[in-house]
């Protein structure tokens, strides 16, 4: 409509200057005005209706801060109308562009993002508008394409994450996840299962021998990321979230690696949980969506024992002997206890903790001579040694270099 009346708006200025002026170029142009309204505006409005826009994302899970190319096609217009047609992309917060080309009814765009999360993509505007710019029309494009953005991914060694069977590669006393490809050699009996026992080479050497078996075929990672914090953190809970994030990204991908099965489950805002455990690259994808869809939430209750309801509750669909990795803002003592009461489901148990007013990224900035609790990291240094002790690893992110400055 508001096409419609600049159109009639002009042709009727053109008649009525030429009535009052008189002359014949005066009447030549309000004709031609007057022509060209009937015939552009009619058009306009057709081309508007009829061109569809089309989008196409190269990948549609990415990493933090890679780059990508999201393509922009406008299809409909006929190859020698006069009609032109533009388009703008219309881009969610956190979308950063790097390069903007437009060529032949085509718009590329160039960008990276520098946060994670679930990212709704293609929003455009869509103008068109006659040779002479006097009539143009605008409507909005929706979004049609989903951008996937996962955590920063890390070596475990920069993290300064304790490396332990069967994520440092030794060699495991049992392999619930039997095959026979990754038997790596014999050793005497010590009261292992009756299946494990090599009977050929018990009879050829006289002594019962067992299998032994390579880390890929031995152990299941149960990654388990609790968003649920009961302090505030010392910066944004985003924050918070994407530094958890990344470590748990970090862990599956070494996981990945070694080719060892993994399953994930995120406490927090919603529950999340891969589908089952498994080694292959499509399971790695389907976690980093959970990382990227991952919230986490306050809870300020002093009897709130969130993870381990889950452990108790998950207990028979845990896979036996497979390895814990729990990554959470705290640990108190009791929850300690009872994780030492409950590890012999596991073959190991492995903590990452972010403590209170203490976590610091590494690579960020130095170390700060300040520190809101002091007695919290002697308390941890104390905690990691009696850990130790009892097969659990406990690794403090972001405050190692600390721990060992305190402990000399």
């Amino acid at each position: 409509m508001r096409v419609g009346r600049r159109g009639i708006v002009i042709s009727t200025l053109a008649i009525l200057t030429w009535l009052i002026l008189g002359t014949r170029s005066l009447f030549y142009v309000a004709v031609f005005m007057t022509a060209y309204t009937v015939l552009m505006v009619p058009l306009v409005l057709q081309t508007s209706d009829h061109v569809q826009v089309t989008r196409h994302l190269r990948q549609a899970v990415i990493q933090v801060k890679s780059g990508n190319l999201l393509t922009i096609a406008a299809d409909g217009l006929p190859r020698y109308s006069p009609i032109s047609i533009q388009l703008q992309p219309v881009l969610p917060a956190y979308i950063i562009q790097e390069e903007g080309r437009w060529n032949r009814c085509v718009y590329s765009l160039r960008f990276h993002v520098n946060r994670r999360g679930v990212y709704d993509l293609g929003e455009c505007i869509l103008t068109v508008t006659d040779p002479l710019r006097l009539f143009r029309i605008s409507r909005r494009v929706p979004a049609q394409e989903s951008l996937i953005v996962f955590p920063t991914v890390l070596p475990l060694e920069k993290l300064r994450i304790s490396l332990t069977s069967p994520l440092d590669g030794q060699r495991v006393k049992f392999a619930p996840n039997y095959d026979v490809a990754q038997l790596a050699g014999v050793r005497p009996y010590e009261s292992d299962p009756m299946n494990r026992i090599h009977w050929k080479m018990s009879a050829h050497r006289g002594d019962l021998m067992v299998k032994d078996f390579s880390p890929s075929a031995s152990k299941t990672l149960v990654v388990l990321l609790n968003l649920t914090l009961r302090r505030e953190p010392s910066f944004t809970m985003e924050t918070f979230e994407d530094y958890m994030t990344t470590v748990t990204a970090s862990i599956l991908q070494y996981a990945y690696d070694q080719k060892l099965p993994f399953g994930l489950t995120i406490l927090g805002e919603s529950t999340l949980s891969s589908d089952g455990y498994s080694k292959d690259g499509t399971h790695l994808f389907s976690c980093h969506r959970l990382l990227a869809q991952a919230r986490g939430r306050m809870d300020r209750s002093p009897s709130s024992t969130v993870f381990l309801d889950y452990l108790h509750s998950k207990r028979f669909t845990i896979p036996r002997r497979s390895q814990l990795f729990l990554i959470q803002q705290e640990l108190r003592n009791e929850e300690i206890g009872e994780l030492l009461r409950i590890q012999a489901q596991f073959a190991r148990v492995s903590i990452c903790l972010f403590p209170y007013g203490s976590f610091l990224l590494y690579g960020e900035r130095p170390v700060p001579c300040f520190m809101p609790d002091v007695d919290q990291i002697v308390q941890l240094k104390k905690t990691q040694s009696i850990l130790r002790d009892a097969s659990v690893d406990l690794s403090v992110i972001g405050l190692n270099d600390t721990l060992a400055a305190l402990g000399g």
